[in-house]
């Protein structure tokens, strides 16, 4: 394909048991100018064999040595041919109104560079645990944690080669965060309402993973990272960097509370009423306060 309207890039790491299903979804698109790119980042298991099954002229694949998720979607932005480029992980599934819905938002808004489709997350036998609803102007909801994930965000391609992820290896798993509020602070971002993409809730899921000093971690070089980028501190002002700190300790307290470490989860959401006090009216806030009292 010499230039789709879209690229859809595809970092991936020994999912050879799921990418599968993701590609799948990809490729039952409804809408067809598009091309995939597959970054594997240094799988070791047969995750290649996998991808390769599938005959396509619009996929290609790329092996790298592992780097992690950052420096993956940066390779996979540098080999895309579209005009936009969007992301998914390698364990989510596309709906087959996914790009028919970014055309038909194009259409309606050709200057936009930067939009996101809104979707949902299941659990493995496909029940719906929560959707993710965008709609409208949704960049000052970033101050009150990462409402974006990856998955439906499209950015026009020179934006990406111009502001790229930020590649620190103890950032992972923030860099996309990290991300979204440097190009909302430059660019307008723009939501579609419509669920056109669902994350599957696994037990391999990266992010179930807990380690309390690598979110510590991720937390202080988010903040160190945004305290020294002058149009985000403009952006979101002094009350928005606060809020974006008190709702990181609530990310941190949140998977405490799913490692059931009552005692540092408690730690944690005094940390952010210090900071915040009005964390206690969020949902999140609750949501941590049932998983402690009620362990779900």
């Amino acid at each position: 394909m010499l230039s789709p309207l879209f690229s859809i890039v595809i970092p991936t790491y020994n999912r050879a048991n799921l990418i599968g299903k993701t590609l799948q979804s990809v490729l039952r698109q409804e809408f067809t100018d598009f091309e995939v790119i597959v970054v594997d980042d240094g799988s070791t298991d047969h995750t290649e064999a996998v991808v390769k099954s599938f005959v396509s002229e619009k996929l290609r694949y790329y092996k790298i040595p592992n780097g992690e998720r950052a420096k993956a979607r940066n390779f996979g932005i540098r080999q895309a041919k579209g005009k936009y480029i969007t992301f998914v992980d390698s364990d989510d599934l596309l709906y087959p109104n996914y790009f028919q819905e970014a055309y038909q938002f194009l259409q309606r808004n050709p200057d936009s560079v930067f939009w996101a489709l809104s979707y949902e997350m299941k659990n493995e036998k496909g029940k719906i645990l929560f959707r993710q609803i965008h709609k409208g102007n949704i960049a000052q909801k970033l101050q009150f944690g990462n409402v974006l994930s990856c998955i439906g965000v499209f950015v026009k391609k020179e934006i990406l080669l111009e502001n790229p992820f930020n590649e620190n290896r103890d950032l992972s798993g923030t860099e996309d965060y990290e991300l979204w509020l440097r190009l909302a602070s430059r660019y307008p971002l723009h939501g579609v309402s419509t669920i056109c993409a669902s994350m599957i809730n696994h037990e391999n899921r990266s992010v179930l993973e807990i380690n309390v000093a690598k979110l510590i971690q991720r937390k202080d070089i988010l903040i160190s990272c945004i305290s020294q980028d002058k149009l985000v501190q403009k952006f979101y002002g002094k009350q928005g960097l606060l809020n974006i700190e008190a709702h990181a300790y609530l990310y941190i307290a949140l998977h405490l509370a799913i490692a059931k470490k009552r005692k540092k989860t408690y730690a944690y959401l005094y940390k952010a009423i210090r900071i915040r006090f009005s964390v206690i009216t969020t949902y999140k806030f609750w949501a941590i306060l049932k998983k402690l009292v009620w362990g779900r």
